[in-house]
């Protein structure tokens, strides 16, 4: 089997592409939660665990992408093989975009009241949910 510069072409695109979400999963998990769609931490009930969670969720995200590149270099251009792996890919990738969903709107929906002596207009401190 010889191997070609075009065996490793998709799978450095896919280990290239999880760089950035497990970057943003390590400044999630230590506490930067205004990346994921804007959550403000002042206003959760424990923020750390929330973090710790959805830190978690996008890590989880880049090791599927890291292991579907060890697939799409298994497959090695056998088409078979590479829809296989991305079929893999795209029901986990997916499956966990859902549960980072879920878990940053259960995030919004605990969200604390904001105090009368906080800061804002009023129609920022009574905005529905």
């Amino acid at each position: 089997m010889t191997t070609t510069l075009n065996d490793f072409i998709l799978p450095g695109a896919m280990v290239i592409s999880a760089v950035p979400i497990l970057v943003a999963a390590v400044l999630v998990a230590r506490g930067h939660l205004h990346l994921v769609n804007g959550l403000d931490a002042s206003r959760l009930r424990d923020p750390a665990a929330t973090a710790a969670r959805l830190g978690r969720l996008l890590a989880m995200v880049a090791i599927a992408l890291l292991s579907s590149a060890l697939g799409y270099y298994w497959a090695a251009g056998d088409q078979t093989r590479t829809i296989g792996v991305t079929i893999a890919l795209l029901v986990v990738v997916n499956g966990l975009a859902v549960a980072l969903m879920l878990a940053t709107s259960k995030a919004r929906r605990d969200y604390r009241d904001v105090p009368p002596d906080a800061k804002g207009t009023r129609d920022e401190r009574t905005r529905r949910r």
